[in-house]
Order: C-alpha cells, then structure tokens, then sequence
C-alpha cells in the first residue's frame, strides 16, 4: 500500500483536497487470466505465485467457462484454493437475460456478448455456493455498449444487436442478478464498458449517467464500480481511457469505483511482447497521466501469455502483478 508522508494529513487534506488523497491510497488488484495451458496449476496450494497472490485481493473469473461447465469437483477445488488464500471471487458475466425484451433474431447467448440465460447463473451460483465459496463481486460484460450501441451485422461481426433502450437494459440485467443477491446477499455489482467504444458515441455521458440510474431502479442497489475496457492498439486509446475516467471520477456516486483493464494487445506476437506492452499502458495512465485507478485489473482474453505461472518469468500474467506492486512500493 503506498502511503503518504513527511506532511500531516490535515495539511495534505488543505493543499490538495480530499478527493486527492482518497485516490493516492493503493487500488485493489484483480486477476483475471485467459484460457493459458497452466490455467489449473493456478489454484494449486504449491503454484509458483506466492507473491503475487499475497497481493491480490480479487480473482476475476470468466463465470461460464469457469463454473457453468466444469464438474462439481472442479469447481470445489478452485473454491476452496481461493478460500484458502483469502482472495475474493468475481465473475465476469453476460447477464442481459435471453428472450425477453429484445426483439427476435438480435442479440442473445452465444451470439452478441454480454447476455446469459437465468438458467445458466442459477447453475453457476448454486455451484459455487455448494463449494462454499462466496461470489463476492460480479463484473457485467459491457451491457450498455452490447444491449444499447452495438449495432453488429458485419462480416467480423455477423450477429444483429438489438439496441435496446437503456430502460430496457435495466430490465434485462434483473432477472440474473437477483439470483447472485438471493445466493450472496453482500454482492457487490458493477460494470464493465469499452471506453473507446463509448467515448465515440455522441450522447455518451448522458446514456452513461442514464444507464447508472436505471440500472439502480430495476436492481434496487446503485452500480459498486465501473471498469474500463481500453482497445489499446486503437488511435486515441488511451486518451478516450483517460476521459471516461475523469467523467467516472466526476460521478462517482452513480457509477462507483473505477477500475481500468490493463492488458496488452490482440495482435502481440509473443508473450514477452504483450506483458510489455501491457507495463506500457499501467506507465501511460499511472506515471504519464497521473491517474489513481481505485482497481487494477490486469486480464487476457487474447493469444497470450500463454502462461498464468511462474510470477519470476517476465513474460506471464502473475508477473504482472509483482511488477505493478514493486512500481507502487518505489523498488
């Protein structure tokens, strides 16, 4: 944890502000690896990542490769490894539920990302559940942008999306977090958004003010955090990163905790190529831009790394992490 000193902290609240130094505390740091060939080593009590993980507060998991699937056994095995470290469980989930609102033929599971069937996380809570785990945090895959802008029907993107209104939005991501709250009463819940993506649509900050208060009325809690996604290998990534932040940071009491994405790029040749050019973006929007994301999230859902492990090779996910607490802590 970084903390503040030579100056009182009455005399930094006086320079600086409060909001100043709220920001300047240490972020929670999520993990959120991708289908890598040791993805199983990782919930292993030996695994070679001992210093990351003490560092670790969150693991994200991508809930329907992660629980829908797998057999019981599995599941309790990675519970209860992740109850024995203390880290908390997350899920990635699409939870627009499928078939009630949208029109046919647009959207839905399988097609458009960020619906799922009710069905499907019933299985997945009671799973986790079973294994005594606790979902302590569930991260939407990107609702607004998949349920309201994204219009699909290209040949990278064949699939129509149904560009519902944001009212409708609400009424679709109900459903399946009302079984999470049922399950594990203290959830927390929160966003995932594109930022480039977003920052490129012309009403953007009214449809993102809008979609907090909706989505507020049809759960009945308020949105917990907003995590950016940044399409980094895109022009003017980093600068869209950075103005959805600013906007985020400006109404926090709708939208929460900020979290940024940091990754590296689809088309990164190696490894070693994507872990760098992910230190490169926690260096462009710490150290050049001077944000103080309250969650870092260092995720892959690209080619590489192909390793989570070992945390002492520069090139895998794990690394990440020790690379980003030894940037905090001045080493």
């Amino acid at each position: 944890m970084t903390r503040l000193r030579a100056m009182s902290l009455s005399v930094i609240v006086v320079l600086i502000g409060p909001l100043a130094v709220a920001s300047a505390h240490a972020q929670e740091i999520w993990l959120a690896p991708n289908d890598a060939v040791d993805r199983r080593e990782v919930f292993k009590p030996d695994a070679p990542w001992k210093n990351a993980a003490a560092h670790t507060q969150v693991f994200k998991f991508y809930a329907n490769k992660a629980f829908n699937g797998p057999a019981q056994e599995e599941v309790d095995a990675v519970v209860a490894e992740m109850n024995r470290r203390g880290i908390a469980i997350a899920l990635e989930a699409g939870v627009m539920n499928v078939g009630t609102v949208q029109p046919p033929g647009c959207g839905g599971w399988g097609s458009v990302e960020g619906y799922g069937p009710v069905a499907m996380h019933e299985v997945i809570a009671k799973k986790i559940k079973k294994a005594g785990g606790v979902v302590k945090y569930i991260a939407m895959d990107e609702p607004l942008w998949y349920g309201h802008y994204f219009k699909g029907g290209t040949p990278r993107f064949p699939h129509r999306g149904c560009q519902s209104s944001i009212g409708e939005i609400a009424s679709l991501v109900a459903p399946s977090l009302t079984v999470y709250i049922r399950e594990f009463p203290g959830i927390i819940i929160g966003d995932i958004e594109p930022s480039n993506a977003l920052a490129n649509q012309p009403d953007w900050q009214r449809d993102l003010t809008a979609w907090a208060t909706e989505f507020r009325a049809a759960v009945g809690r308020p949105l917990a955090f907003l995590q950016l996604d940044a399409a980094w290998a895109e022009p003017q990534a980093a600068a869209h990163a950075r103005l959805v932040y600013q906007f985020a940071q400006q109404h926090r009491e709708l939208l929460g905790k900020i979290g940024i994405i940091y990754n590296g790029n689809p088309n990164d040749p190696s490894d070693a190529a994507w872990v760098q050019s992910a230190r490169e973006h926690v260096l462009l929007m710490e150290r050049d831009f001077g944000l103080h994301p309250d969650q870092a999230i260092f995720q892959s859902w690209h080619p590489h790394p192909t390793h989570t492990l070992p945390e002492t090779s520069p090139d895998t996910l794990t690394s990440l992490v020790d690379f980003y607490v030894a940037r905090k802590s001045g080493h």
